[in-house]
């Protein structure tokens, strides 16, 4: 954990030092919280989606209920757990709900994970150059681009061609048979859950839902922008939760605390706002995402019976 805890330490006392804190008080007071029933409407229509397009990809094997409730979980456990233990408890969750084996489970948020970063990389470079100017920015975002592209070709061919890749990681192991006997059957269980992928009219589903999970995510973080700062434009939202979805990647505590919204004023920085306005909206969106996805969680363990202190020990009891 010292690597995460000390980039959030690191981000929390660059946010104190160079951010007026009397000042985004003023803005939080300020703010035009009208909107805000508006907003939580876009949030939710966000998490509906985005539970859909991961529905699509584990095949309906899971109801909605079931994907909506245990997202929301993994997001919850994202927020108070360290190592992003979210994501491996999400594969661990619906499992349980569904009978579904874990590495299975885990295959498809590995495909939801690679729209997301796809679909990030694209706002990216589709807005980056406009923001910066530099003709270097357009090369960088291209670079990126192409990197996407190789990802999303390698899973292709992963959920295309399994035997292929089966051979391959056997070759590579086969100086260790015991690695090799280990990862026999999660990859067989791996690669079953990339056969969401060799359908091209599953696949244009996924990418529907993930598309309309990014169009609510932009229009929440734009409505919640525009009540700080009137003057935003939509090119602003789209830069700013590009950079964000990057950003949160870093290692950092439990709920990106500190580095989202260092993240989101640096971002916002480029386009002349006040860092106090900046860390005022950046504050009321992570509260906004804690919250709701936090309430649903809650429901979410509640009605599984599971508790988080059982999921943690169930996650770091796991033989591989």
């Amino acid at each position: 954990m010292l690597p995460g805890l000390v980039i959030t330490a690191v981000a929390v006392v660059a946010l104190v030092y160079f951010v007026d804190l009397g000042e985004m008080q003023k803005a939080l007071a300020l703010a035009d919280y009208r909107v805000l029933p508006f907003v939580v409407l876009m949030f939710f229509g966000t998490i509906i989606s985005r539970a859909m397009a991961w529905r699509t990809v584990l095949m309906e094997q899971a109801r909605f209920r079931d994907c909506f409730l245990t997202l929301n979980q993994g997001y919850l456990l994202n927020n108070l757990l360290p190592f992003r233990l979210g994501e491996l408890g999400r594969a661990l969750l619906i499992g349980g709900r569904v009978g579904m084996r874990f590495w299975r489970a885990l295959s498809s948020i590995v495909v939801e994970r690679v729209f997301d970063l796809g679909i990030a990389a694209g706002l990216l470079f589709a807005t980056f150059p406009l923001v910066v100017g530099a003709d270097w920015a357009r090369s960088a975002a291209i670079i990126t681009l192409v990197v996407v592209v190789i990802g999303f070709a390698m899973l292709f061919v992963m959920a295309r061609r399994p035997a292929l890749f089966t051979r391959l990681v056997e070759r590579i192991t086969s100086p260790s048979p015991k690695l090799t006997h280990w990862l026999k059957d999660k990859l067989a269980s791996f690669l079953e859950g990339l056969s969401a992928l060799n359908s091209a009219g599953r696949f244009l589903r996924v990418a529907f839902w993930m598309l309309l999970t990014w169009f609510f995510n932009v229009a929440w973080y734009y409505l919640l922008m525009r009540s700080f700062l009137p003057e935003a434009t939509w090119l602003w939202a789209l830069f700013t939760i590009a950079v964000a979805s990057v950003g949160v990647a870093i290692p950092s505590s439990p709920a990106y605390v500190g580095v989202f919204e260092s993240v989101l004023v640096g971002a916002m920085t480029l386009f002349g706002v006040d860092p106090a306005i900046s860390l005022a909206y950046a504050v009321v969106a992570h509260i906004l995402y804690f919250v709701v996805t936090g309430i649903i969680g809650i429901i979410g363990f509640w009605q599984q019976g599971e508790s988080l202190g059982e999921v943690y020990r169930k996650l770091l009891a796991r033989p591989g």
